[in-house]
């Protein structure tokens, strides 16, 4: 019995929310089964959606060949719904609490939130107890101790790094329902899990959606979401809620990470089709189980301590949030393997086609020379003669009559004992030697030479035979003429003659004689059908020989017809890239020929087309082997080589951390924490000669610095096909994604029509994104900006505007025509107000820096208090109420800056030390 592998695994607990959720879902499960081919028992799923459709899929190719459709079970989708939404906001306690009174409603919530934020919380409130006791089952079922347990069913025996579970929310923060429940469930997971438990948010940002049809409220809802996730991750405090009547306590922030992600990464690559994203999530959900081994889940956890530790802040804002990406390499051996076993089988046909060395056929010229000097069997020679002899005439044709049959029997029995005792030449054993050192045609060549000069010899032993064949017949001839005389001479005697009859033909000598020739006779026989026999066989075997030419002749033009011409194809799966690359023409030397062995000649004449096909099997090949062999020949092979380093530098960017955000606003290292941590998974980590550690030069293409070789991380995942690229960036502020400003934008402009918060209380309560100055900040800027006339308006008709020092001389910050517009436009740009606040202390110091210029300054302050107090006083119908909001800022401002020059002392702190 074959021992199982163990793999070990995170208990993991994957949840998807809404549509993009499912997707995502889906293609984690995806590369769940294209790694272990099956979805591993430590892993669970779990949908939350108000769509209750649940017919998608995608296709996943196992290890094993098949392919599997990728599906979520019935028990792994939760549908909620809300017959009635419409009125649930009357008569539900907790909904009636919460529920923003600008959120549009609908009659029924049964095929999707429709965008709106707030319905997808109110079908998760109308479904809250059974929401929580699905969320408590799943956590227990994720610990269950059976999943540990060895199963015949399974491939693998599957163990968990820790107790601990690892639980992550997937989904969009541009819909209704992913973007309105995230944080409900996250809050009643922390409820349920364990203080050493991990949860992790996976969020898609709203850029792929935007001019599409129907989504017109995906960046209001993204920022409105981004806000609520910011404030909760800066929220130090216990706090408490109803759900679904029970009180939910919130003890810590909702994600110990958030990694979000965006259409366009850090390289720049640009994903227009949603489900690519959805892949690049549903990714990032399986790494999160740690499938590629203890040292990357060591990686991960140590990267998730150490940035949850050195979160910076800028401007006041904390860094909460991640992003990653992730695409890998597969090497594709079948498409090597046929080109090479293409190769090497032509190569090979070639060779035993193509003649090497003549072949003298000396086994078989040894055997014919030895035929004429065969002896023969000792059975034959040592036969016993026919006993007794004719004594006289009268007797002879006794004897002989008694004789005849034995000669003739005796040639016969010669020929036959002797060719049953005289081996045949062995071919087959003699081309099967010849075989090892000689080609076929030197074979058939060979057989072809020797062929002619068997003839010859044929033709001697024919002759031989003949001769010996008449030397029997003459001497029987010559008996029978010998005895007719003997007995003529007989019948001439008188009757009752005296004369004694004369001694007979057939005396002692005479039948030895006889037999002798009897003996010649058969020996010559055997001998000429032992070499006729030996001929037709070599014959019959040359004819073999040029079938199995031919047929190999036709398997090599066979393969030539099939020869792959060049690339066409192109890599399809947003994330995967393949080597070789599909769209070059393939190069089968860089694979190495398995030691098979060659073929006998008697498989290949038994059964060729089976030898032809072990042949185009007898290669292997491997992605360390295959890349090595690039490298060491990228001089001779230019194109190839450049194709892989094309591979690569490309996955280098697929694998960027997919979003973008602008450098400037955490450029300043004293204020937070920010790093790239890149993890490279490769078969064997260890391996110093795999040339993703140890070439410079392929090296370089993904860590070309020295900063990049130090943040490379190398981890050992035991796939000898594959390398994963997989980079985790972080932290930065919300405020720093590029698209944030837009975000706000459109949410500033719709939030008056309508509500994107899932709370009433939310609307005005929370905290920007961006890093606004402070109100009494905005005032005390804006108020000294205009006492220093910085902040000028030439005319009626003029804005209020400033120098912008950023842009250079002659250009200006333009605010808005009338005092409050300008006023809130400076306080939401926090660019202009920093540049107008340098500008303003610079002025402010060189007009303290001595007593004549603090005095004048102090006067110029008591003018502009008089005025404003003017100004408020009569309350001119000039101005609206919020015009006059600004003034009476701009007169506490004034108010309080006299009361501090009127105290200040210029030489305050000096220290004036004489000297001589």
């Amino acid at each position: 019995m074959k021992a199982k592998q163990v793999r070990k695994l995170k208990r993991t607990v994957l949840i998807g929310l809404g549509g993009t959720g499912k997707r995502a879902l889906l293609y984690a499960k995806k590369h769940f089964l294209e790694t272990f081919g099956e979805e591993p028992p430590l892993v669970k799923f779990l949908l939350i959606d108000t769509t209750s459709a649940n017919t998608d899929s995608v296709s996943a190719k196992t290890p094993d060949g098949p392919t599997e459709k990728a599906r979520l079970k019935a028990s792994e989708v939760l549908h909620i719904e809300a017959r009635g939404a419409s009125l649930l906001p009357q008569v539900h306690e907790e909904i009636r609490g919460w529920f923003p009174p600008k959120a549009d409603l609908k009659a029924n919530i049964l095929s999707g939130a429709g965008q709106i934020r707030p319905l997808g919380r109110l079908a998760l409130f109308a479904n809250a107890t059974t929401v929580y006791e699905n969320l408590r089952d799943l956590l227990a079922l994720a610990r269950d101790y059976l999943d540990e347990r060895p199963s015949e069913e399974r491939p693998y025996i599957y163990e968990p790094y820790t107790p601990h579970l690892t639980v992550a929310l997937v989904g969009s923060l541009a819909g209704g329902t992913g973007s309105g429940i995230f944080l409900d469930v996250a809050f009643v997971l922390r409820e349920l899990m364990k203080d050493e438990d991990q949860l992790f948010g996976y969020f898609l940002l709203p850029d792929i959606y935007v001019n599409r049809p129907g989504t017109q409220n995906v960046e209001a809802n993204a920022y409105a979401a981004l806000k609520e996730l910011d404030h909760f991750m800066s929220r130090e405090d216990t706090w408490t809620y109803l759900f679904g009547g029970r009180r939910i306590q919130v003890r810590k922030k909702p994600f110990d990470m958030v990694f979000l992600v965006n259409r366009q990464n850090r390289a720049g690559k640009t994903f227009n089709d949603v489900d690519d994203l959805a892949e690049l999530l549903g990714l990032g959900l399986y790494l999160v189980s740690g499938p590629l081994g203890k040292e990357q889940v060591d990686l991960f956890d140590n990267i998730v301590h150490q940035l949850n530790e050195q979160k910076g802040k800028y401007y006041g804002k904390t860094a909460h949030y991640a992003s990653f990406g992730a695409a890998e390499l597969r090497f594709n051996p079948a498409s090597v393997l046929s080109t090479a076993s293409r190769e090497w089988a032509q190569a090979t046909l070639r060779e035993w086609l193509e003649p090497k060395a003549p072949w003298t056929a000396y086994e078989v010229r040894t055997y014919f020379a030895e035929i004429e000097t065969k002896p023969l069997p000792e059975e034959v020679e040592n036969a016993p003669q026919p006993s007794g002899s004719s004594n006289s005439r009268r007797e002879d044709l006794q004897v002989w009559n008694r004789l005849r049959p034995q000669l003739e029997s005796r040639v016969d029995q010669v020929k036959e004992k002797a060719l049953n005792s005289w081996a045949l030449l062995d071919i087959d054993a003699v081309l099967e030697k010849a075989f090892r050192d000689h080609h076929l045609q030197d074979l058939i060549v060979g057989l072809e030479v020797v062929e002619k000069s068997l003839d010859e010899l044929l033709d001697q032993l024919r002759a031989k035979e003949g001769e010996a064949r008449d030397e029997y017949k003459g001497a029987i001839e010559g008996v029978l003429k010998d005895i007719d005389r003997a007995h003529s001479r007989r019948l001439a005697i008188p009757l009752f003659s005296s004369r004694q009859d004369e001694g007979g033909v057939l005396d002692r000598r005479r039948i030895n004689s006889l037999w002798r020739a009897a003996t010649r006779a058969g020996a010559a026989a055997a001998r000429y059908e032992l070499a006729k026999r030996a001929l037709d066989q070599i014959r019959a075997k040359k004819e073999e020989l040029i079938r199995l030419r031919r047929r190999l002749e036709e398997h090599l033009g066979a393969l030539g017809s099939s020869e792959a011409k060049g690339g066409v194809g192109r890599d399809q799966n947003p994330f995967s890239l393949t080597l070789p690359p599909p769209y070059l023409e393939l190069q089968g030397s860089f694979a190495t020929r398995s030691a098979l062995g060659r073929p006998s000649l008697k498989e290949l004449l038994a059964d060729t087309e089976r030898v032809v096909q072990r042949l185009q099997k007898g290669v292997k090949t491997s992605l360390r082997q295959w890349l090595s062999e690039v490298v060491r020949h990228r001089e001779e092979e230019p194109m190839l080589w450049e194709a892989v380093e094309r591979t690569f530098r490309e996955l280098d960017q697929l694998s960027a951390p997919a979003w973008d955000y602008e450098d400037a606003w955490v450029a300043n290292p004293k204020l937070g924490y920010r790093e790239l941590v890149h993890i490279v998974g490769l078969e064997d980590a260890s391996d110093r000669e795999h040339p993703l550690v140890s070439d410079e030069e392929l090296l370089s293409v993904f860590a070309g610095t020295l900063h990049d070789r130090l943040r490379l991380q190398k981890v050992s995942t035991g796939d000898p096909d594959r390398v994963l690229f997989y980079k985790v960036e972080a932290s930065i502020p919300a405020f720093a994604l590029r698209g944030i400003s837009l975000y706000r934008e459109r949410y500033l402009q719709l939030s008056g029509e309508r509500s994107f918060h899932v709370h009433r209380e939310w609307e005005e309560g929370l905290p920007d994104l961006l890093p606004l100055p402070r109100p009494e900040e905005v005032a005390e800027v804006w108020t000294k900006a205009r006492l220093f006339g910085i902040l000028l308006k030439e005319n009626r008709e003029d804005p209020y505007r400033f120098p912008d020092h950023r842009r250079g001389k002659g250009n200006f910050y333009t605010l808005g025509n009338r005092p409050a517009e300008a006023y809130s436009a400076l306080a939401q740009d926090f660019f202009a107000f920093k540049d107008l606040e340098a500008q303003v202390r610079a002025e402010e110091n060189r007009r303290k820096a001595s007593s004549e210029k603090l005095l004048k300054l102090l006067e110029g302050v008591r003018q502009a208090r008089e005025n404003r107090q003017s100004m408020v006083a009569e309350a001119s119908g000039e101005w609206t109420e919020e015009d006059l909001n600004v003034f009476r800022q701009e007169l506490r401002v004034l108010e309080a800056f006299e009361d501090e020059l009127s105290r200040y002392n210029p030489s305050h702190g000096e220290d004036k030390f004489p000297s001589v």
